[in-house]
């Protein structure tokens, strides 16, 4: 089974985590491209050419993050994902809120590297920041649902706020959210985060 990921995507970060977590990684190859540059036959694995990717032994392949963490899970010796019930709801709008993050996160980048400074750009760019920060304002508001055993609520959120300090360094979550940041001060030591910390 091989991943197939970028060293500065998070989406393949929360794969690579999750891995990790769920003990998915034993045996798990890992491969790290620039999706960008199209490299041969990536098409042919994500006809979409984004990371991640999983390539399987037993079938064909997977790709979006989610589809990917879920399978792994199913593959591992420790479940991520909650059984059916409340906690299960609670770590999947955890994700949706992480995702969110993430989704803006990256188009706010992409605009910025792509488009000259002017009005359009300021109103998408205004328009993804309002995103990131009410997401992660409902993140602290709900901070104590982080606690607990690992799940894919927690893997997805850390991930999102390491891509924050990553690509947007210069813009202070932590102040208004104290609990949210003592909660990923905590998450973030932990040897899958450590071992995945993102590379430009």
């Amino acid at each position: 089974m091989k991943l197939i990921y970028s060293t500065a995507s998070p989406y393949a970060r929360k794969a690579r985590v999750a891995a990790i977590e769920c003990g998915a990684n034993a045996g798990l190859e890992l491969e790290a491209i620039l999706p960008w540059e199209d490299p041969a036959g990536f098409r042919d694995v994500n006809p979409v050419g984004k990371v991640p990717a999983l390539v399987r032994d037993d079938g064909p392949p997977l790709y979006q993050s989610n589809i990917i963490c879920e399978y792994l899970d199913a593959q591992g010796k420790i479940r991520i994902y909650p059984d059916p019930g409340p906690a299960r709801w609670t770590a999947l709008r955890q994700v949706a809120a992480a995702d969110g993050i993430i989704d803006a996160s990256v188009a706010e980048r992409m605009e910025g590297m792509f488009h000259d400074d002017n009005a359009a750009s300021k109103i998408f760019i205004d328009r993804q920041e309002h995103s990131v920060h009410m997401s992660l304002d409902q993140l602290e508001s709900e901070a104590s649902g982080l606690d607990g055993p690992v799940t894919i609520g927690q893997v997805a959120v850390s991930c999102a706020l390491a891509y924050r300090d990553f690509r947007f360094a210069d813009i202070d979550w932590r102040t208004a959210r104290p609990a949210l940041a003592a909660w990923f001060a905590t998450f973030a030591q932990r040897p899958s985060m450590i071992e995945t910390a993102p590379q430009a």
